[in-house]
């Protein structure tokens, strides 16, 4: 695998905010999904930006920015030596009872993991969407709306 490429992932699992007691099991899980994913990659240096998306079909409180930190910090050491190397961030909680799939770009993710993000976005409660690359200039952007 080319060291500049994205990596990204799925888990299917219930995450933690990083003011969670047990959020420990959370983060194993992330490894878990990580290493099923990948295998044999050292961390990668330089800069990065991060993703996660957080998918879920039942009632839940979970604000984007508890979402990350665990996320990121699972991946310490698995993906990359430091933390601070993730240098842009982003976050989202989706509730698809109320934003429909259909809705979301999904092309320029690699076709494995869009196949598996639809197989389990109808069927599981929980999903959450991992994605690391390099750091790029042109990926900071103002004025969004």
């Amino acid at each position: 695998m080319n060291r500049n490429q994205m990596l990204a992932f799925i888990c299917i699992k219930r995450p933690l905010s990083i003011n969670a007691r047990n959020k420990t099991r959370f983060q194993e899980e992330i490894r878990r999904a990580f290493s099923d994913s990948y295998s044999n990659l050292s961390p990668r240096e330089g800069l990065l930006y991060g993703t996660v998306y957080y998918f879920h079909t039942v009632p839940r409180s979970l604000d984007a920015d508890n979402l990350s930190k665990p996320v990121w910090d699972a991946l310490k050491g698995l993906t990359y030596n430091d933390d601070s190397q993730i240098r842009l961030r982003h976050a989202g909680v989706i509730d698809l009872r109320e934003v429909e799939f259909k809705s979301f770009n999904l092309s320029k993710i690699p076709d494995t993991v869009a196949n598996a993000l639809l197989d389990v976005l109808g069927t599981e409660p929980h999903v959450v969407y991992i994605e690391l690359g390099p750091l790029q200039d042109d990926m900071y952007e103002f004025g969004r709306g």
